[in-house]
């Protein structure tokens, strides 16, 4: 038989876990406020009072989660590299299975980096000013890139018409170089030939060049 104190211990246990499930619900939130609101501004712009006002917070209830702004923001880009490296693994299982040629492979991979970077244009342009003076912000999402190219070679050496270059996959790695330089530019840019907000022309213009310098067509 259950005693008292057992019984005690599951009711505590029982009440903790819907408090920590709302505080985590409650910091998912106001980490998805403070990203739409640095899309939107800029860090600079972006005050802990507004991001305590927007979710219906205090601006003490949120200096006790996070600290300072400093590791609130740390903590905004950490997500949103969580967010996109899950997105990768996603989309590159996707193209694992659906891609016919080299050629879709290398329009997939294009399109999703310029989609990604329209949705996230305010946050890249915010990080890219921080990078400045810190490198070490630029990292993760820098390594999130790489991740993406990688899956994106391991699926076209499958190919047997990509082997007709030796040197094919350092090409390919040129070639979404070229395009990383002209999103990036594109982001910091504006406006320009290219328009981020214009993700299929874009993209295949974008893609048209790479496989045209990569002579696949």
């Amino acid at each position: 038989m259950e005693t008292h104190a057992a019984k005690l211990r599951t009711g505590k246990a029982n009440l903790r876990q819907p408090t920590q499930s709302r505080s985590r619900e409650s910091t998912e939130a106001l980490l998805e406020i403070g990203r739409r609101l640095i899309e939107q501004r800029g860090i600079d712009d972006c005050s802990m009072s507004e991001v305590a006002a927007a979710a219906g917070s205090s601006v003490g209830s949120l200096y006790f989660r996070f600290g300072n702004k400093e590791r609130f923001v740390n903590e905004v880009m950490r997500r949103q590299v969580d967010a996109i490296r899950e997105d990768i693994s996603r989309h590159l299982a996707d193209l694992e299975l659906k891609a016919t040629s080299p050629h879709e492979v290398i329009e997939a991979a294009t399109r999703w980096f310029v989609v990604e970077f329209g949705k996230n244009q305010g946050l890249l342009r915010a990080l890219v000013r921080r990078a400045l003076d810190d490198p070490q912000q630029w990292q993760p999402f820098q390594k999130a890139g790489r991740e993406f190219i990688d899956g994106a070679l391991r699926i076209l050496q499958r190919f047997p018409e990509v082997q007709n270059d030796d040197e094919w996959q350092r090409r390919v790695r040129v070639a979404m170089q070229m395009i990383l330089g002209t999103l990036y530019n594109a982001v910091i840019n504006r406006p320009g030939p290219l328009e981020l907000t214009d993700a299929a022309g874009t993209s295949q213009e974008l893609s048209q060049a790479a496989i045209r310098y990569l002579r696949w067509d």
